[in-house]
């Protein structure tokens, strides 16, 4: 089952997405489970969670997904965390064989952030703003929260654009 919230930021390499099985009180194990089948006929290999609970993992790593836990649990430590998100995904796409999912609990502006984040990062945009932008014109919500977060990260950890990752330049 296609996920409802979800999009690719590098195309068959890097995708973000809500929670598989859906975030909060709406979560369903059953749907969880035709995600996660979704996800693996897209040819995703990891499966990168920043949900603030393990929640999930141990069904993604018995599907056979390799997993990650970065927990987004606050705002305060958001630019850390997603600084070494980045770095993590970073390292992953280095082997060319790697299809990265990384999602989080809700799809709203927390979702938005990682997303802006891992684009400014890897060099999938013009830095943060720019990354924002994207995020809106894929459907995905850019409030003041997901604003501080991005902020938050290119105050303490963005540093001035770099080349786009191998992997984007070879999908270009």
């Amino acid at each position: 089952m296609e996920p409802q919230v979800h999009t690719w930021l590098i195309p068959d390499r890097l995708a973000i997405a809500e929670r598989p099985g859906g975030g909060g009180r709406s979560h369903r194990i059953t749907r969880r489970t035709a995600e996660l089948e979704w996800w693996k006929q897209q040819g995703i290999s990891t499966v990168v969670s920043t949900h603030p609970a393990r929640t999930g993992l141990l069904d993604a790593a018995l599907a056979g997904f390799a997993v990650e836990w970065h927990p987004l649990r606050s705002e305060e430590d958001a630019g850390a965390t997603l600084q070494e998100l980045a770095v993590a995904v970073e390292a992953r796409l280095d082997d060319e064989r790697e299809a990265i999912l990384v999602h989080c609990d809700r799809p709203g502006e927390w979702l938005t952030a990682v997303g802006a984040v891992l684009s400014a990062h890897l060099g999938c945009t013009d830095g943060p703003r720019d990354a924002l932008a994207h995020m809106r014109s894929r459907g995905l919500v850019v409030g003041s929260l997901a604003i501080r977060l991005v902020s938050t990260w290119e105050e303490g950890h963005a540093a001035p654009p770099v080349p786009a990752h191998p992997a984007i330049a070879s999908d270009g």
